[in-house]
Protein backbone atom coordinates (compact mmCIF):
# COMPACT_ATOMS: atom_id res chain seq x y z
CA UNK A 1 0.00 0.00 0.00
CA UNK A 2 1.29 3.45 -0.90
CA UNK A 3 1.62 6.25 1.66
CA UNK A 4 -0.51 9.37 1.26
CA UNK A 5 1.35 12.42 2.58
CA UNK A 6 -0.65 15.63 2.92
CA UNK A 7 1.41 18.80 2.40
CA UNK A 8 0.31 22.34 3.27
CA UNK A 9 1.69 25.76 4.12
CA UNK A 10 -0.19 27.33 7.04
CA UNK A 11 -0.23 30.45 9.12
CA UNK A 12 0.16 30.00 12.86
CA UNK A 13 -3.64 30.15 13.21
CA UNK A 14 -4.09 27.31 10.68
CA UNK A 15 -5.11 29.27 7.58
CA UNK A 16 -4.05 28.02 4.16
CA UNK A 17 -4.79 31.31 2.38
CA UNK A 18 -6.23 34.78 2.70
CA UNK A 19 -9.95 35.37 2.16
CA UNK A 20 -9.23 36.20 -1.52
CA UNK A 21 -7.27 32.95 -1.97
CA UNK A 22 -3.82 34.56 -2.01
CA UNK A 23 -0.84 33.83 0.25
CA UNK A 24 -0.06 36.08 3.17
CA UNK A 25 3.00 38.30 3.52
CA UNK A 26 5.68 37.89 4.61
CA UNK A 27 5.87 34.38 3.15
CA UNK A 28 8.96 32.84 4.76
CA UNK A 29 10.16 30.66 1.89
CA UNK A 30 13.44 30.49 0.01
CA UNK A 31 16.10 28.11 -1.35
CA UNK A 32 16.75 26.33 1.96
CA UNK A 33 13.05 25.68 2.51
CA UNK A 34 12.63 24.59 -1.12
CA UNK A 35 15.49 22.09 -0.87
CA UNK A 36 13.79 20.57 2.19
CA UNK A 37 10.47 20.58 0.29
CA UNK A 38 12.13 18.60 -2.51
CA UNK A 39 13.23 15.95 -0.02
CA UNK A 40 9.59 15.60 1.06
CA UNK A 41 8.31 15.30 -2.52
CA UNK A 42 11.12 13.11 -3.92
CA UNK A 43 9.61 9.75 -2.77
CA UNK A 44 6.29 10.61 -4.49
CA UNK A 45 5.44 9.72 -8.06
CA UNK A 46 1.90 11.11 -7.86
CA UNK A 47 0.60 14.46 -6.64
CA UNK A 48 -3.13 14.47 -5.89
CA UNK A 49 -4.58 17.98 -5.82
CA UNK A 50 -7.88 19.76 -5.55
CA UNK A 51 -8.82 21.40 -8.84
CA UNK A 52 -8.16 24.98 -7.70
CA UNK A 53 -4.71 24.09 -6.40
CA UNK A 54 -3.95 22.20 -9.60
CA UNK A 55 -4.92 25.20 -11.74
CA UNK A 56 -2.70 27.57 -9.74
CA UNK A 57 0.30 25.34 -9.04
CA UNK A 58 0.85 22.97 -11.94
CA UNK A 59 0.82 25.33 -14.98
CA UNK A 60 3.24 27.70 -13.23
CA UNK A 61 5.73 24.92 -12.49
CA UNK A 62 5.21 23.43 -15.95
CA UNK A 63 6.46 26.73 -17.35
CA UNK A 64 9.55 26.59 -15.15
CA UNK A 65 10.25 22.98 -16.19
CA UNK A 66 9.97 24.00 -19.85
CA UNK A 67 12.46 26.85 -19.35
CA UNK A 68 9.78 29.50 -19.93
CA UNK A 69 10.15 31.34 -16.61
CA UNK A 70 6.91 33.08 -15.49
CA UNK A 71 7.12 36.88 -15.19
CA UNK A 72 6.29 36.76 -11.47
CA UNK A 73 8.99 34.16 -10.70
CA UNK A 74 11.83 36.43 -9.61
CA UNK A 75 15.18 34.71 -9.18
CA UNK A 76 14.69 30.95 -9.13
CA UNK A 77 17.15 28.81 -7.18
CA UNK A 78 18.56 25.42 -8.22
CA UNK A 79 16.10 23.91 -5.70
CA UNK A 80 13.20 25.60 -7.53
CA UNK A 81 14.36 24.11 -10.83
CA UNK A 82 14.72 20.71 -9.18
CA UNK A 83 11.13 20.92 -7.90
CA UNK A 84 9.93 21.76 -11.41
CA UNK A 85 11.68 18.62 -12.69
CA UNK A 86 10.21 16.51 -9.88
CA UNK A 87 6.71 17.77 -10.63
CA UNK A 88 7.15 17.21 -14.38
CA UNK A 89 7.93 13.56 -13.70
CA UNK A 90 4.86 12.96 -11.52
CA UNK A 91 1.36 11.88 -12.39
CA UNK A 92 -1.02 14.65 -11.36
CA UNK A 93 -4.33 13.32 -9.98
CA UNK A 94 -6.93 16.09 -9.91
CA UNK A 95 -10.12 15.86 -7.84
CA UNK A 96 -12.90 17.32 -9.97
CA UNK A 97 -16.38 16.32 -11.10
CA UNK A 98 -16.33 18.60 -14.15
CA UNK A 99 -12.76 18.94 -15.38
CA UNK A 100 -11.42 17.04 -18.37
CA UNK A 101 -7.81 16.74 -19.48
CA UNK A 102 -6.03 15.50 -22.56
CA UNK A 103 -2.67 15.43 -20.79
CA UNK A 104 -1.07 12.00 -20.40
CA UNK A 105 0.30 12.95 -16.97
CA UNK A 106 -3.06 14.12 -15.57
CA UNK A 107 -5.70 11.79 -14.16
CA UNK A 108 -9.06 13.36 -13.27
CA UNK A 109 -10.82 11.78 -10.28
CA UNK A 110 -14.54 12.44 -9.84
CA UNK A 111 -15.10 10.52 -6.61
CA UNK A 112 -12.30 11.69 -4.31
CA UNK A 113 -12.58 8.94 -1.70
CA UNK A 114 -12.88 6.04 -4.14
CA UNK A 115 -10.24 7.52 -6.43
CA UNK A 116 -7.65 8.14 -3.73
CA UNK A 117 -8.34 4.70 -2.24
CA UNK A 118 -7.68 3.09 -5.65
CA UNK A 119 -4.42 5.06 -6.02
CA UNK A 120 -3.34 4.18 -2.49
CA UNK A 121 -4.07 0.48 -3.00
CA UNK A 122 -2.09 0.45 -6.25
CA UNK A 123 1.63 0.23 -6.82
CA UNK A 124 4.16 3.03 -6.97
CA UNK A 125 5.79 5.63 -4.79
CA UNK A 126 4.24 7.93 -2.24
CA UNK A 127 1.23 10.05 -3.11
CA UNK A 128 1.61 13.72 -2.19
CA UNK A 129 -1.75 15.33 -1.39
CA UNK A 130 -2.69 19.01 -1.41
CA UNK A 131 -6.29 20.20 -1.16
CA UNK A 132 -8.59 22.54 0.73
CA UNK A 133 -10.23 21.95 4.11
CA UNK A 134 -13.45 20.32 2.90
CA UNK A 135 -11.75 17.67 0.80
CA UNK A 136 -9.01 17.25 3.40
CA UNK A 137 -11.64 16.51 6.07
CA UNK A 138 -13.38 14.02 3.81
CA UNK A 139 -10.18 12.14 2.93
CA UNK A 140 -8.85 12.09 6.50
CA UNK A 141 -12.27 10.92 7.71
CA UNK A 142 -12.11 8.03 5.23
CA UNK A 143 -8.75 6.96 6.69
CA UNK A 144 -6.84 7.71 3.49
CA UNK A 145 -4.16 10.10 4.79
CA UNK A 146 -1.10 8.61 6.49
CA UNK A 147 1.08 11.65 7.21
CA UNK A 148 0.78 15.41 7.52
CA UNK A 149 3.61 17.71 6.48
CA UNK A 150 2.73 21.20 7.66
CA UNK A 151 4.90 24.27 7.16
CA UNK A 152 3.90 26.82 9.82
CA UNK A 153 4.63 30.42 8.90
CA UNK A 154 5.17 33.24 11.39
CA UNK A 155 1.93 35.00 10.52
CA UNK A 156 -1.61 35.25 11.88
CA UNK A 157 -4.29 36.51 9.50
CA UNK A 158 -7.92 37.38 10.09
CA UNK A 159 -9.51 35.77 7.03
CA UNK A 160 -9.17 32.71 4.84
CA UNK A 161 -9.74 28.99 5.09
CA UNK A 162 -8.55 27.07 8.13
CA UNK A 163 -7.23 23.61 7.34
CA UNK A 164 -8.83 21.75 10.24
CA UNK A 165 -12.29 23.36 10.28
CA UNK A 166 -13.91 20.59 8.21
CA UNK A 167 -12.63 17.59 10.19
CA UNK A 168 -15.40 15.37 11.48
CA UNK A 169 -13.27 13.59 14.09
CA UNK A 170 -10.31 14.23 16.36
CA UNK A 171 -6.85 13.18 15.18
CA UNK A 172 -4.20 11.47 17.26
CA UNK A 173 -0.80 12.39 15.80
CA UNK A 174 2.79 11.28 16.37
CA UNK A 175 5.51 13.80 15.57
CA UNK A 176 8.15 12.51 13.15
CA UNK A 177 10.17 15.63 12.47
CA UNK A 178 10.37 19.31 13.37
CA UNK A 179 12.55 21.55 11.20
CA UNK A 180 12.92 25.25 12.10
CA UNK A 181 14.14 27.44 9.24
CA UNK A 182 16.18 30.60 9.69
CA UNK A 183 13.70 32.63 7.59
CA UNK A 184 11.00 31.98 10.22
CA UNK A 185 8.87 29.03 9.09
CA UNK A 186 8.85 25.69 10.92
CA UNK A 187 8.08 22.40 9.18
CA UNK A 188 6.41 19.69 11.22
CA UNK A 189 5.81 16.15 9.99
CA UNK A 190 3.24 13.91 11.71
CA UNK A 191 1.94 10.37 11.35
CA UNK A 192 -1.82 10.06 11.81
CA UNK A 193 -2.15 7.29 14.38
CA UNK A 194 -5.93 7.33 14.69
CA UNK A 195 -9.10 9.31 14.08
CA UNK A 196 -12.14 9.48 16.28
Amino acid sequence: MRRVVYFAQLTLDGRINRADGSFWEPFAWGPTEMAWNNDVFRPADTWALGRRMFEVIVPWWDQVAAGDIPEDAGDLSPADHEFARLLAGMTKAVFSRSMTSERADVQVIGDAVAGLRALRDGTGGDIALSCGPELFGELVGAGLVDELVLVLHPAVITGGQRLFDELGADLRLRTLEVVPFAAGATAVRYVIESTG
